[in-house]
């Protein structure tokens, strides 16, 4: 059957986002004196890279699902209420991309936060493919043959707690190696894999670059799909730069703290991860802005906050604990075996009760458990349970929980041994950078709030934002 025409006489510009998670300005500007980012050159250079501020009030320190929950509905937290990412999503408020589809735009997304699970929030509208997020309990994807590479990607994310984990690369990514081609994973992509992979081998580069892997893979699937079913709007996001950041903040930029946290060695192996993020950033935005030229399409990158310095970093800690068995490590502290584990980032777990009762009761069980001197923070949200954890490693293969030591394979958690800390933290400030745009207006000083986003990209689009949406203060 012929797929329908793409929204013939609709007013409006199709439209390509990539929502690059947590990137500042600063490391921007830092790096385009190298050459090695001429497409945030491009847009410096002609007043097109705009400040975004997530001045939201929030519970805690600002967290990307909630930054990402606020510009992509366009309210606060006051009215969305989504803090972590397994947090429910209020019908009231929803996404920018699912008021575009209930208003007959066709749409792709590939692992824009809070677009699982896809049952409920791609229900309405033309959804033409559905990568959903990371953190989705489930293998569901659109087309349905692209399941196996979500379960993939969720595997993957998930191996990649604490530690990155493509050496412990689940069975379903081996199975997924001979699919490559059909997925539009170029040569060019398998060669920086196999340079990714054996620079880590023999030592040349960190362990820790491997997290890009999954980005790179992405990558070429976004362009794929885009080609192939032609969306008006097109949402891909990524944390590849932002992993970099918590983790080598300190070593591109030392003197940002006041003493020193780690020896010159580890500076030097380790300033340049951060710029190998945002290099490889630059270059698939390159790719995509070719390609939106050829389309006539807006392309807009944008990261809802940004990061900076940590002023709590403490780099002595040398053993972190991950659950890396969460079935195992709740049957220990006595949470009801019917409760579902949903994805979350460590060191999280997300717990799905089936009542509000039952959440209020497993919130209260988490609550009491003695976990040593070590942070544990426990939310409950209708039916969602979120816990924050930071348990006590007494030794390499040991853990003191419940006023108790354990072995740690005994409750499903693993010790690792770190060198790096989150020297990189949440700040308000992001970016929102826009190419091939005829309409381009900007906002007073370049600098606007993060909710007016949502309905100057709806506008864009030729769709009328909602009532309780900010009259736009900029043209995309």
């Amino acid at each position: 059957m012929a797929r329908p025409a793409d929204n013939e006489g609709m007013d409006g510009r199709k439209l390509v986002v990539v929502e690059a998670n947590e990137v500042p300005r600063r490391i921007i500007d830092d790096l385009i004196p190298t050459g090695r980012i001429p497409f945030f050159a491009d847009l410096v250079e002609s007043d097109r890279l705009l400040v975004t501020t997530a001045d939201d009030p929030k519970p805690r320190e600002l967290y990307p699902s909630q930054s990402w929950a606020s510009l992509n509905t366009g309210v606060g937290f006051d009215d969305h209420g989504i803090y972590w990412y397994g947090d429910p999503k209020p019908e009231r408020y929803p996404l920018y991309w699912q008021v575009a589809a209930r208003s007959g735009r066709s749409i792709g997304l590939v692992n824009t936060l809070h677009s699982s699970p896809v049952r409920t929030q791609c229900r309405d509208g033309e959804y033409r493919f559905v990568i959903p997020d990371c953190f989705s309990a489930e293998a569901e994807a659109i087309p349905a043959d692209l399941m196996p590479f979500q379960q993939a990607n969720a595997a993957l994310t998930s191996a990649n707690g604490r530690t990155v984990g493509l050496r412990r690369a689940p069975r379903q990514l081996l199975a997924l190696a001979g699919s490559l081609p059909k997925l539009g994973v170029t040569p060019r992509t398998v060669a920086d894999l196999a340079t990714l992979v054996g620079g880590t081998a023999i030592g040349r580069i960190p362990h820790e670059r491997l997290r890009t892997a999954q980005f790179l893979l992405l990558q070429d699937l976004f362009l794929r799909l885009l080609d192939s079913e032609q969306p008006d709007l097109a949402v891909f996001f990524t944390n590849h730069v932002a992993a970099a950041m918590h983790r080598y903040w300190y070593a591109m930029y030392p003197n940002d703290f006041d003493e020193a946290h780690y020896d010159e060695r580890w500076v030097a192996r380790n300033r340049g991860e951060i710029a190998a993020a945002l290099v490889t950033l630059d270059r698939y935005l390159r790719r995509l802005h070719r390609w939106c030229e050829r389309h006539d399409r807006t392309l807009i990158v944008l990261s809802s906050m940004g990061q900076g310095p940590s002023r709590s970093l403490q780099a002595a800690v040398r053993r972190e604990v991950v659950i890396v068995e969460p079935r195992r490590f709740l049957d220990t502290v006595g949470i009801d075996p019917t409760v579902e584990v949903r994805g979350s980032m460590v060191p999280q777990l997300t717990l799905e009760c089936r009542t509000p009762h039952m959440a209020s009761e497993v919130a209260a069980i988490l609550a009491d458990v003695e976990a040593g001197e070590v942070f544990w923070d426990v939310d409950g949200a209708d039916t969602v349970v979120t816990l924050t954890y930071h348990l006590d490693p007494v030794s390499s293969t040991s853990v003191r929980l419940a006023g108790a030591r354990y072995p740690a394979d005994e409750i499903g958690v693993a010790v690792y041994e770190v060198d790096d800390h989150s020297s990189g933290r949440h700040i308000p400030e992001g970016i929102l950078g826009i190419a091939n745009s005829p309409s381009f207006k900007p906002a007073d000083d370049n600098v606007l709030d993060a909710l007016n986003v949502a309905p100057a990209i709806l506008t864009h689009l030729g769709v009328t934002p909602p009532d309780h949406l900010q009259e736009p203060v900029f043209s995309v």
